[in-house]
């Protein structure tokens, strides 16, 4: 299943296809490409040029973040709730600071908006 998604202003053509990773406890926002790529390539020994897409979600999980490669340059991927919604809470098992997830996943993740407070009028 071949989709592009289109975050940021830029179109992101991911599918099923694709290896996504979960970066944990990293949530720091100020990072561009050349922080995450150390980060993906120092400490979690992975190589962004394998056509892995890399995904981290900010502390208040109002933004997340989608690093790739597509053979001739590196991408950066956002999505940002408005106040109010926010991505889903992404909860793991083990003590790994990289973890797999399944396409269905990264679809919910991207797609369902958690209502953060309900305001009745």
């Amino acid at each position: 299943m071949q989709t592009d998604r289109e975050l940021g202003g830029a179109m992101l053509n991911v599918s099923g296809m694709n290896r996504f990773y979960y970066i944990r406890n990293f949530t720091d926002m100020r990072c561009k490409h050349s922080r995450v790529l150390s980060i993906i390539c120092e400490q979690l020994r992975r190589e962004p040029m394998d056509g892995d897409v890399f995904i981290v979600l900010s502390k208040d999980r109002r933004i997340v973040r989608l690093f790739s490669y597509d053979n001739r340059s590196y991408s950066l991927f956002e999505k940002k709730f408005v106040s109010g919604y926010q991505f889903m809470k992404v909860e793991w098992n083990g003590e790994e600071r990289v973890y797999r997830v399944d396409w269905r996943d990264v679809v919910l993740l991207l797609e369902i908006p958690i209502v953060k407070t309900l305001k009745i009028r």
